[in-house]
């Protein structure tokens, strides 16, 4: 009971989060600090954990996965009309999306951890931009706020039902999280 109690308030604070980013970007145009390689590489984490969440019929997660899936979808769509963004862009489309696709066709036991391994993919880049330049634009605080407490949550989750790839995602995640609040809070009106 407690478990289907925190994956929904994990689960919707993920969704929440996607969306404030996705209405950030959608309202400001501002796409700087977004990257639609690395939205690309969150789209199709997001495919790998519906394949994850469906298969071990936790519904929740499936459901606000696949929220997520079209949302971020939707700001890889934005970031590839910027010609400086659409090469790589659709360049990291033709290559993860097939990829993505044999992965979870061929192995889908592994569908959570191809979602752990392609969101730290994408996060890994723009922890390093953060903390090498100290500048955070294109970071919601709101996003920031959501994505911890989602994170919270499904670590808890993940402990109880004993998941491997949300539990060591969730480790990651909040170990980025920390970093990306530390340089948020310290240099967010800087340059």
């Amino acid at each position: 009971m407690i478990e289907n109690l925190l994956i929904l308030i994990g689960e919707s604070f993920w969704v929440a989060s996607t969306y404030s980013q996705l209405s950030k970007l959608v309202r400001t145009k501002n796409k700087r600090g977004l990257s639609a390689v690395n939205m690309t590489l969150n789209t199709t984490a997001n495919a790998a954990w519906v394949v994850y969440f469906a298969s071990n019929h936790l519904w929740v997660g499936f459901i606000s996965n696949a929220l997520m899936f079209v949302m971020t979808g939707a700001m890889v769509s934005i970031l590839l009309s910027s010609k400086k963004q659409r090469y790589a862009g659709l360049l990291s489309i033709i290559t993860l999306g097939p990829l993505t696709a044999w992965l979870i066709i061929v192995y889908p036991g592994l569908a959570g951890w191809i979602g752990v391994t392609y969101n730290v993919i994408a996060s890994t880049p723009w922890i390093v931009h953060v903390v090498r330049t100290k500048k955070t634009s294109g970071i919601s605080e709101r996003a920031l706020f959501m994505a911890f407490g989602a994170m919270i949550s499904t670590i808890t989750y993940g402990i109880l039902i004993k998941s491997g790839p949300l539990i060591v995602g969730c480790l990651i995640g909040l170990t980025f999280e920390l970093i990306i609040m530390r340089y948020y809070y310290r240099y967010r009106h800087a340059g």
